[in-house]
């Protein structure tokens, strides 16, 4: 929900793409800046402790943007220091987030939780954007930024009730060692590396914050309800294609899926540029939805699969950075490209080399090879 408000109020108030591109740049700096220290941290704190205390950082920031909202003295700039303080919680939340779920389901059922795990959030996502460009229509922004002040009250108290969860403790070593360990074992690992890779690849192309609050608004002229349809079917693609995983069938040989999503994702983008109408973009989206998936939950799969407990963490922080820093970046960019090319245009370009990077990683033979014989 607050993704959407966000989007639509910097819009509203600059009426600039770069700006709102921006928004996801602001955020992405401290995510990726502080992702590496995350990962460590995950790897030697009680994983809990860090959960509680960074969900608890994100609702006392977003309470300020409620405050600032109703009392008329939100700005952009605002809004932006609220987006990296966010940023900056995310990118000690998101390491240890990833890091738990191998200690707490066995190895046989891995691919299984990550399927659960991406199906509860792609729910919420169903359920927010809908609701939110409603509630944006309805009562303004302000009702947005409550409810999901709220809600991090709720995810506070479910981290606090866990139990300890069981790790392996990090190897000793000096204190760069430990802090590069993360990201010398995925150089050695080209099944950790490539998957990364790839990722990253897609991320910084994405763009689909962007390129949705445009379309919704500058080509469809749909409102904020358009944003949260489009963001909505996208979820929705992304839970049909959840259940499918959820058979367990692609559970030993998650590399052609993964690359397969990925070539999904790209499609996607050049549907929605080439849509006439709303109704055959949000048809689209739900395809890119699918993709989106395909590709998360098996690029977890291979990852987690291939690393080892006691750098799971910094592993983790790694794979942040390129999942969730990569499309905050891709939001600036689709917003300069936007500007440079127009929406249409921009959105075709960055799908193209989304599917086209995707095939490229999957001939690389590490893959190939990983295709044939599955994963160990």
């Amino acid at each position: 929900m607050q993704q959407v408000a966000i989007g639509w109020h910097i819009y509203l108030l600059t009426d600039s793409p770069l700006q709102l591109g921006l928004v996801g740049a602001v955020r992405s700096v401290p995510l990726i800046a502080l992702s590496l220290l995350g990962g460590p941290l995950a790897d030697t704190m009680d994983r809990r402790k860090l959960l509680w205390m960074t969900n608890a950082v994100q609702m006392f920031v977003t309470a300020a943007l409620v405050v600032a909202t109703i009392s008329g003295q939100v700005t952009p700039v605002f809004i932006y220091i609220i987006s990296f303080v966010q940023g900056a919680a995310s990118a000690f939340d998101a390491p240890a987030r990833q890091a738990m779920i191998p200690n707490m389901v066995p190895r046989a059922e891995l691919s299984n939780a990550f399927t659960l795990n991406t199906l509860m959030r792609q729910g919420s996502i169903i359920v927010g954007p809908s609701i939110g460009g409603l509630v944006v229509a309805g009562f303004g922004v302000a009702w947005t930024y409550g409810a999901n002040a709220v809600s991090f009250l709720a995810v506070v108290i479910a981290v606090w009730l866990l139990r300890p969860v069981p790790k392996t403790t990090s190897a000793a070593g000096t204190l760069w060692e430990r802090f590069t360990a993360g990201w010398d074992y995925a150089r050695r690992e080209p099944l950790v590396l490539l998957p990364l890779g790839l990722d990253a690849w897609r991320s910084i192309l994405i763009g689909t914050q962007v390129f949705t609050v445009i379309f919704a608004r500058d080509i469809f002229l749909a409102g904020p309800e358009g944003v949260g349809g489009l963001r909505t079917t996208i979820a929705l693609g992304a839970v049909t294609g959840g259940f499918v995983l959820g058979t367990g069938r692609f559970a030993k040989r998650p590399v052609v899926p993964m690359v397969l999503g990925y070539m999904i994702e790209g499609l996607g983008l050049v549907g929605l540029a080439l849509s006439p109408t709303l109704v055959i973009a949000l048809f689209v989206m739900f395809f890119l939805g699918i993709g989106n998936v395909l590709a998360e939950v098996n690029r977890n799969t291979i990852v987690q699969l291939k690393t080892p407990d006691e750098v799971r963490g910094r592993v983790s922080a790694l794979a942040q950075v390129a999942t969730f820093g990569g499309p905050l970046l891709g939001q600036l960019q689709a917003g300069a490209l936007v500007g440079a090319l127009g929406p249409i245009t921009a959105c075709a370009c960055d799908g193209l080399a989304i599917a086209v990077g995707a095939v490229f990683f999957g001939l690389l033979h590490p893959l190939r090879r990983a295709a044939r014989e599955g994963i160990d």
